[in-house]
């Protein structure tokens, strides 16, 4: 590793950023100074901006990670046309989290959206008789037993049709594995990789699970 002497982020490599993320690359692009080199904002912020990472590398040799770089394959864009209705804040922090700052935190946030929002869909059922169970019935199901009833022509009322079809409940049980994905323990870096890639699938596919959650809700009213 040679570190430089001042915080150099020219054109070429910018270039070679943007052909690395435009590949998607499963790698992490830093740059290393000393820990006295002389760095201007504008040049963080272009780095920040193309997810360049930044190490420091002290007198007696020891690095250390100043901003992280981020992994091209890693970072999920969602289709800019989904509307997530209440859940648009919680989900752009959630994918930003993910993307900038901490994944397996971003992943379980959008768990949580997706399951809030699975039981408000299943309670707005309730409410316009649609299932044969009240509220209180709803809130005490676990996660996969309200998807479960959400899909079976038994749960609702006769005359009624389930709200979610089975490709959208297999859909739903598919991305609720991703909570366990989360802590699941890896022994070695491939394995690492495996779920790391694991994790931006799930996290793609949440989006798009919110947004139809949320249709269906304002079509369930």
């Amino acid at each position: 590793m040679e570190a430089q002497g001042a915080l150099d982020y020219h054109k070429p490599l910018a270039i070679f950023c943007a052909w690395l993320a435009a590949k998607r690359v499963y790698a992490q692009f830093y740059l290393a100074t000393t820990a006295d080199c002389m760095t201007r904002a504008t040049t963080l912020a272009e780095m920040k901006r193309d997810g360049v990472g930044w190490l420091v590398v002290a007198d007696d040799g020891r690095v250390s990670e100043s901003t992280p770089a981020l992994n091209p394959v890693l970072v999920v864009t969602p289709d800019p046309n989904l509307r997530y209705g209440d859940c648009h804040g919680a989900v752009t922090s959630a994918l930003k989290n993910f993307n900038e700052v901490n994944r397996k935190d971003g992943l379980r946030d959008m768990c949580e959206i997706v399951e809030g929002e699975t039981e408000d869909l299943a309670l707005i059922c309730v409410r316009r008789n649609l299932l044969r169970m009240d509220a209180m019935a709803i809130k005490n199901m676990d996660w996969s037993e309200q998807i479960n009833a959400l899909a079976s022509v038994n749960a609702y009322n006769p005359g009624c049709t389930p709200i979610i079809d089975d490709s959208f409940k297999t859909d739903l049980h598919s991305f609720r594995g991703a909570r366990n994905l989360v802590d699941h323990k890896v022994s070695n870096k491939r394995d690492d990789k495996r779920r790391q890639l694991q994790f931006a699938e799930r996290m793609m596919q949440g989006p798009r699970i919110v947004a139809e959650l949320v249709r269906l809700k304002r079509k369930t009213r």
